[in-house]
C-alpha cells in the first residue's frame, strides 16, 4: 500500500499543476493584479517561441479581473506593427488557474505577485509536448532588479534554461494605445469639476 501511495504522489509531482502554488497568500484578491502592465521579461523551453511574430510574442498591457476571468489586453507584433487582441482566461476550480478560450489547452497560473510592482504569469499549452511560457509583467516599464531576479530563479525553478529568459525593454514594446472608456468615465468627463 506505501509503494502505491508514493507512486501516486510521484506522478502528481510530475505533473505541471504541482510546480504552481500561486500567490504565497491563498486569500489573495485577483482583483489587486487589474490595471496597466508593461511586459519585462518573457522565458519559455521552447526558445524559438521567443522571437518576434510568434506565440510568446503577445505583449500584455492591460489586465481586467472579473468574477469568472482575466481579460488580457495585449498586443502582437505582426511584420513589426503592433496589432491588439483580446483575450479571455477563464476561471477553473483551482484557485489562480485559468484557461484560455482558444483551440489549444492552454492554462495560465496567476503566480508570484506583489500587485504594486510585478506579476508573473506561467502559460502551459500542450500540443505534441509541453511548451512553457512565463511572463514577467511590471507596474513601471522597467522591472526592479529584485523583480528580475525572482523571474529568473523562477524560470530556472520551472527548467527554462537561462539562455531562453530575456529582458524586455520599452523599446521592444508596442506603444501604448489609449484604451476604451466606460460610459461612467465618458459621462464624467463632460461634468463640470466643483
Amino acid at each position: 500500500m506505501s509503494l502505491l501511495l508514493l507512486a501516486v504522489g510521484l506522478t502528481l509531482l510530475g505533473c505541471p499543476q504541482a510546480l504552481h502554488w500561486g500567490p504565497q497568500d491563498p486569500n489573495f484578491n485577483e482583483t489587486l493584479v487589474s490595471g496597466e502592465w508593461f511586459l519585462a521579461g518573457m522565458a519559455s523551453n521552447q526558445p524559438k517561441l521567443l522571437k518576434e511574430d510568434k506565440d510568446a510574442g503577445l505583449l500584455v498591457h492591460h489586465i481586467q479581473v472579473t468574477p469568472r476571468a482575466l481579460q488580457l489586453h495585449l498586443h502582437k507584433k505582426v511584420n513589426g506593427a503592433c496589432v491588439p487582441i483580446t483575450m479571455m482566461a477563464n476561471k477553473t476550480k483551482r484557485k489562480f488557474q485559468y484557461r484560455l478560450e482558444d483551440a489549444d489547452q492552454n492554462r495560465l497560473f496567476l503566480e508570484k505577485v506583489d500587485p504594486k510592482s510585478y506579476v508573473i504569469l506561467c502559460n502551459h499549452r500542450e500540443k505534441r509536448e509541453e511548451v512553457v511560457v512565463v511572463n514577467l509583467l511590471s507596474r513601471t516599464p522597467e522591472a526592479s532588479p529584485d523583480a528580475l531576479l525572482l523571474f529568473t530563479n523562477y524560470c530556472r525553478s520551472h527548467g527554462i534554461h537561462p539562455t531562453n529568459i530575456i529582458k524586455v525593454t520599452a523599446t521592444d514594446a508596442c506603444p501604448r494605445l489609449p484604451q476604451p472608456r466606460t460610459s461612467a468615465q465618458l459621462a464624467t468627463d463632460h461634468c463640470p469639476r466643483a
